[in-house]
């Protein structure tokens, strides 16, 4: 970018005129950052005084020193840079989004705790003889508990990293937090997906409100009579090992005894196992050893495979999960990743000499309403 002639433009078309195309070019999806440079956008803007303290000095004063205006970097030079950072943290965010989306349903949620109502119906069609009333179903309320957090990360701007054109080092500070933001929220999520929080307010399942270990051999849903075994010890090595996580969720009952279709659609597993979950997915012969090579392969593309180093480091390298991730976890969104923008005239600006401060954050929690449609596999761990 020519910022002489960005100076130029400024007083050709005048401030507020000049900050507006500045911030448009910023937000335009072909625009570079790379090309923007904060002392380039200081010059541009004249050198106008950054802080609101003022120099003291024993120069001869005159009439004009007295007088009230509005300084430029109370309006323009803020407005710029603060759109330049939002862009670059909001970059960082989406590039650094993993794969949990796919793991979640998105709610909405507007309190600290959040309760997910559902009904325990009474729906099973009895015989009706003639002359007979219909049996009137009954319909009770079930509930779960997810609690939100929210999280955040101040990136300062100071006088040097502006006379100094310091602005690759303030646009890697903002990349980082954009990334980390995102890596926080998939740490939320993996932390309730692999049930490593199992008790207090953010236990990974709250049934009623209460923390409830959510993978077990005797895994126990208060809103049914008896317990399922959602957890199995088979070591992920051929498609035999998903036969044996699809015949023990082929056992589950809902509320009443009936049958719960299980419908897998992500087979989840560390970066270890990597490799073996796509040969067992992706091949179209059979993986058994013992088979003949042309055995067509019953799981060729029939789910998803999602590896991630929060498995094995979380859990450990043997553990594998396969399920509907979407039907079981909930993610209750607050308000999604947001940044503002400090006012001038904080005490900041004149202890270290920050001149701008611009925040991040985002608020939400993730939690299980089920057990029933995720099986964990310990692989022999």
């Amino acid at each position: 970018m020519d910022w002489k002639r960005a100076g130029e433009l400024r007083e050709r078309v005048g401030d507020k005129r000049f900050a507006a195309e500045m911030i448009n070019r910023i937000n335009d999806p072909k625009f570079d950052t790379k090309e923007f440079s904060l002392g380039g956008l200081y010059e541009a803007l004249g050198r106008p005084n950054l802080g609101k303290e003022k120099e003291i000095s024993n120069r001869i004063l005159k009439e004009a020193d007295f007088e009230i205006q509005e300084s430029v970097d109370s309006t323009m030079f803020p407005k710029i840079t603060g759109s330049l950072i939002n862009r670059v943290i909001q970059e960082a965010y989406n590039k650094a989004q993993g794969m949990t989306d796919a793991l979640v349903t998105v709610m909405q949620s507007s309190v600290r705790d959040e309760t997910i109502v559902g009904f325990t119906d009474d729906h099973e069609l009895m015989e009706v003889p003639e002359g007979i009333e219909y049996t009137r179903g009954a319909i009770g309320e079930k509930y779960h508990k997810i609690r939100n957090r929210k999280w955040g990360r101040i990136v300062p701007l100071t006088e040097e990293v502006i006379k100094f054109d310091q602005t690759g080092q303030m646009m890697m500070r903002a990349a980082q937090v954009g990334e980390s933001a995102s890596i926080r929220k998939d740490k939320e999520i993996f932390d309730k997906v692999l049930s490593i929080t199992e008790s207090g307010d953010y236990a990974s399942w709250r049934p009623a409100g209460t923390a409830t270990a959510l993978y077990s051999a005797t895994s126990n849903d208060p809103y049914t009579s008896g317990t399922i075994a959602n957890e199995i010890a088979d070591v992920l090595s051929d498609e035999t090992d998903l036969d044996a996580a699809y015949t023990a969720a082929a056992s589950f009952t809902d509320e009443q005894g009936e049958v719960i279709m299980f419908n897998p659609k992500i087979l989840l597993v560390g970066a270890p196992l990597r490799g073996t979950a796509n040969k067992i997915i992706n091949s179209q012969s059979t993986l058994i050893a013992t088979y003949n090579s042309g055995v067509t392969n019953p799981w060729h593309n029939e789910v998803q495979v999602i590896s991630s180093s929060y498995v094995n480091s979380l859990q450990s390298a043997t553990h594998w999960y396969l399920g509907d991730f979407k039907k079981q976890f909930i993610f209750t969104e607050v308000f999604p990743l947001q940044t503002f923008q400090a006012k001038p005239g904080n005490e900041k600006e004149f202890d270290s000499d920050v001149i701008y401060q611009m925040k991040a954050r985002w608020m939400g929690g993730c939690g299980a309403i089920s057990n029933r449609y995720v099986i964990e596999s310990t692989g022999g761990s």
